[in-house]
């Protein structure tokens, strides 16, 4: 009871507005199936964006299958969502907007706000937003948001363990059925360290953002100047989240360089922990049109932790490794 105050606290919410869960995958299916279910009288027309999780798109395309209608929101070239698009796209029987707070591969941060007044022209529809990639590495308002959901080890909590904040006390059909627990939304025993440490781990991530978001913006543009090379491509807008840094390589092999650097005990990603293998990047496609650039695309991903000493290393052995394969490749 004390961790769940003391995250409704920054939250500004109710601690009962807490749902715990087995992580932000699970929650994103409470919320979405959730709600469809019980609104279903309502109308049967969700919308999500181009860019979200596949844990949303996933139940969203599932739904599909019992008669409901799903709208994609594009994006404009920087990336964030096509609000005169939204406006005309949500109507009457609109029951769910969903739309990420940050992209998970290029770091772009939506105008929260924004989607918030659109959605409360219309009485009838709720508005969900996955901020597993913001909380802990960005504020943002989410004044007038029905729902969030989040996963605390994208700031160093524990995996296994995710968050739905039900703001505003609406009805859901659970997921997982079996009496009342810590919420009639989610049925089972709590796992009561599990909970303690997520709520440990979201005042440690608090803990001097501010002055940690400045020391990554450093190392963030320092990447920039390094990753202006011919053969890269940036992806990340200039005011993506600063943790981190979308790019393509133009002509090289992403699954040679991630070896490679592997090798040097250097780890990135090619797309998101919860993509198929060699799967084609729709967040970096959604941005820049472009198959090829999404299909070799890699995520760079900065914390405060991440010192100046390893990015230079970095750099020296990526250019080093892009710089061989390309004099073994001349034509």
């Amino acid at each position: 009871n004390k961790s769940k105050e003391d995250i409704a606290k920054y939250f500004n919410c109710k601690s009962d507005s807490l749902i715990f869960t087995s992580g932000a995958s699970e929650a994103n299916n409470l919320v979405i199936k959730g709600v469809a279910l019980r609104n279903k009288e309502l109308g049967k027309h969700i919308i999500i964006s181009s860019l979200e999780h596949s844990s949303v798109v996933a139940p969203a395309n599932y739904l599909t299958t019992l008669g409901y209608q799903v709208s994609v929101v594009p994006t404009l070239d920087n990336g964030k969502v096509d609000l005169e698009f939204l406006e005309k796209e949500i109507r009457e029987d609109t029951i769910l907007v969903s739309i990420c707070s940050v992209d998970s591969e290029l770091g772009i941060i939506q105008p929260i706000k924004e989607i918030v007044d659109i959605v409360k022209k219309y009485p009838n529809c709720l508005f969900h937003t996955d901020a597993t990639q913001a909380i802990g590495k960005v504020n943002i308002d989410f004044t007038g948001v029905d729902f969030l959901t989040f996963a605390p080890h994208k700031f160093y909590g524990l995996n296994g363990s995710g968050c739905l904040i039900n703001f505003n006390n609406n009805k859901l059909v659970p997921l997982i059925h079996g009496g009342k627990s810590v919420t009639i939304y989610r049925s089972g025993t709590p796992d009561v360290a599990a909970i303690s440490s997520l709520s440990v781990a979201f005042r440690l991530a608090y803990d001097n953002l501010d002055s940690r978001e400045k020391y990554i913006t450093g190392l963030n543009k320092y990447l920039r100047k390094e990753l202006s090379l011919d053969y890269v491509h940036i992806n990340s807008p200039e005011d993506a989240l600063c943790n981190v840094l979308n790019i393509s390589l133009i002509g090289i092999p992403k699954k040679y360089v991630l070896e490679e650097l592997e090798e040097n005990d250097i780890y990135i990603s090619s797309t998101s922990a919860c993509s198929l293998e060699n799967a084609m990047s729709k967040s970096v496609y959604a941005v820049t049109g472009d198959e090829d650039l999404a299909n070799n695309s890699l995520r760079i991903s900065l914390s405060y932790l991440t010192t100046m000493g390893e990015l230079k290393y970095f750099i020296s052995t990526f250019k080093k490794i892009c710089g061989d394969y390309n004099e073994n490749n001349k034509d």
